[in-house]
C-alpha cells in the first residue's frame, strides 16, 4: 500500500515538472521573439526616398556638421543619380566643403557643376561661390595677390553675364573690395621703393594705381609722392648727365694724350707744351 502511494506521488511530481518545463520553454520563445523586434508580424519599413535622404543631409548642414553633410549629400547622388534632388545634392556638397573652409575641393565641385549644368538656374550662385572661394583665400598686402585677381575674374564674369541675378549686388561689393586690395598692394610696394630711394620703381607703382584703380581713394596720397619722385628722378638724370659729360671729357683727354705721344706733339707734361 505504501509502495503504491509513493508511486503516485512520484508520478505527480514528474507531471508538474513537465508542466513547468513547458512554461519555461514558452516564456523563452516569447522573449526571443519580442527581442528580435517581432520580425514575424512587424511591417517592413519602406526604403528612403531621395527627398528623405536630402532632408537628412540638410539637417547636418544646418547644424554646421559639414563633413557629415557632405557624406550624406554624396549618398543622395550615389543611390539616386537620376533624381531631381541629385543636382541640388551636388551643389550642397560643394557648399559643405566651402563652409568647412576646404576651398580647393569646393572650387573643383563648383567648376564641375557649372560645366555639366550650364543652363541650371543655380549657375549664377555657383559663379559667385567660385569668387568667394578665392576671396576667402586673399593674402595680406605684402604677399602675392593671385587669389585676389582670380576673385575679381569670377565676380566680373557674374556681373557681365548675369546682371539680373540676385547675387550680382554682392559680387559688385566684393569686387570693389578686391580692387581696393590690389590698389593698396601697389601702394605698399610703391612706398617700399620710395623708402629705399628707387624713385623710378616707386613712380611706376603710383601711376598704376591712378590708371587701373582711379576709385581707390588713394589719389590725394599719391600725387605728392609722384611729384617728389619726379623731382628726385630729374635730379638723378641731371647728375647722370653731368657724370657722363665728365667721363666723356676724361675720355677725350686720354685719347688726345695718346695721339700726341704717337705724333710727338708737346703735352702738358712736356716743358715745350704750348696751347693755342
Amino acid at each position: 500500500m505504501v509502495s503504491y502511494r509513493m508511486w503516485l506521488k512520484v508520478k505527480e511530481v514528474k507531471r508538474n515538472c513537465c508542466k513547468s518545463l513547458s512554461w519555461l520553454f514558452l516564456a523563452a520563445f516569447l522573449f526571443s521573439v519580442s527581442s528580435s523586434g517581432c520580425a514575424w508580424w512587424k511591417k517592413k519599413e519602406p526604403d528612403p526616398t531621395p527627398q528623405v535622404l536630402y532632408e537628412k543631409a540638410m539637417i547636418f548642414f544646418n547644424k554646421k556638421k559639414y563633413e557629415s553633410a557632405a557624406e550624406a549629400f554624396k549618398k543622395v547622388k550615389e543611390e539616386f543619380p537620376l533624381s531631381d534632388y541629385t543636382l541640388l545634392a551636388e551643389l550642397r556638397t560643394a557648399d559643405s566643403y566651402f563652409f568647412n573652409q576646404n576651398y580647393a575641393e569646393a572650387i573643383v565641385l563648383y567648376e564641375e557643376f557649372k560645366k555639366l549644368h550650364p543652363l541650371h538656374p543655380e549657375v549664377p550662385y555657383t559663379i559667385y561661390q567660385l569668387g568667394m572661394c578665392h576671396y576667402k583665400q586673399m593674402r595680406t598686402l605684402d604677399r602675392d595677390q593671385t587669389e585676389t585677381e582670380k576673385a575679381i575674374e569670377q565676380f566680373r564674369y557674374l556681373i557681365e553675364n548675369f546682371p539680373q541675378s540676385t547675387h550680382t549686388t554682392g559680387a559688385k561689393t566684393r569686387m570693389q573690395a578686391c580692387l581696393r586690395q590690389l590698389a593698396d598692394h601697389e601702394f605698399y610696394v610703391g612706398n617700399f621703393y620710395f623708402r629705399i630711394k628707387r624713385y623710378k620703381a616707386a613712380l611706376g607703382r603710383y601711376q598704376i594705381i591712378l590708371q587701373k584703380y582711379p576709385d581707390s581713394g588713394l589719389e590725394w596720397k599719391i600725387k605728392p609722392l609722384i611729384a617728389t619722385c619726379q623731382t628726385e628722378i630729374a635730379k638723378e638724370d641731371q647728375k647722370r648727365k653731368e657724370n657722363e659729360a665728365r667721363e666723356e671729357r676724361k675720355k677725350k683727354e686720354r685719347e688726345d694724350k695718346q695721339k700726341s705721344k704717337k705724333l710727338g706733339w708737346p703735352t702738358p707734361a712736356n716743358p715745350f707744351y704750348f696751347s693755342i
